[in-house]
């Protein structure tokens, strides 16, 4: 598909990238420019953001009606307060991707799930930023909204959650949940855990 979209569809952008260490990590910036060269983004200033510069990253734009992703090239950066300031190099392609704009892999961790006074063990099946798809031991009977734990190696993370559907796939009970009132680094650390998964997945194919 051809790189068209207009400045004004664009809600921003997300540019996943490799810090000093080689670890992956994203930022969110707003578009303040695009010609058929160049790209320029700004963002909040960060202190101690460490980007190593050219450099491939995956970019993210986030638009009304979806999500479209691409890779081009990180040309420069200008870590100056109040802004940090990105210079990209324009991708001449770009793939629609889907309609939400946070990426659901799959994980193994475990989480519990509250409501009625009842608490059940379950297993995450797959995750996003927003959202979370567990394995139930059986059909259960869950009201409109519950809190959520998940127990991730390095992190518990609790919030409230809206009760989207249950499917039963292979005889295996799913339910689906939105995420409700999650903190911003909440938020900030699912995506990155996402995103790993991602690199390592591609890396493994």
């Amino acid at each position: 598909m051809q790189f068209n979209l207009n400045l004004e569809n664009i809600n921003y952008v997300k540019i996943i990238y490799q810090d000093r260490e080689g670890s992956a990590c994203y930022v969110k910036a707003a578009l303040r420019s695009l010609n058929e060269r160049e790209i320029f983004a700004c963002a909040k200033f960060a202190k101690g953001l460490s980007i190593e510069t050219p450099q491939e990253v995956t970019i993210s734009f986030i638009c009304e009606n979806g999500l479209y992703r691409t890779t081009t090239m990180l040309k420069f950066i200008k870590n100056t307060e109040p802004y940090v300031f990105f210079t990209l190099l324009t991708p001449q392609g770009i793939e629609y991707q889907q309609n939400r704009e946070y990426f659901r892999v799959r994980m193994n961790d475990n989480a519990i799930v509250k409501f009625n006074n009842q608490t059940f063990a379950c297993k995450i099946y797959d995750i996003s930023a927003n959202g979370i798809r567990l394995v139930l031991d059986k059909d259960l009977q869950i009201p409109e909204f519950v809190e959520l734990d998940m127990l991730f190696a390095d992190r518990s993370i609790k919030t409230k959650a809206k009760y989207i559907r249950t499917d039963n796939e292979d005889k295996i009970w799913k339910a689906s949940f939105n995420f409700l009132n999650i903190s911003e680094n909440d938020v900030d650390y699912i995506s990155k855990k996402c995103i790993q998964i991602q690199l390592s997945n591609r890396r493994g194919k």
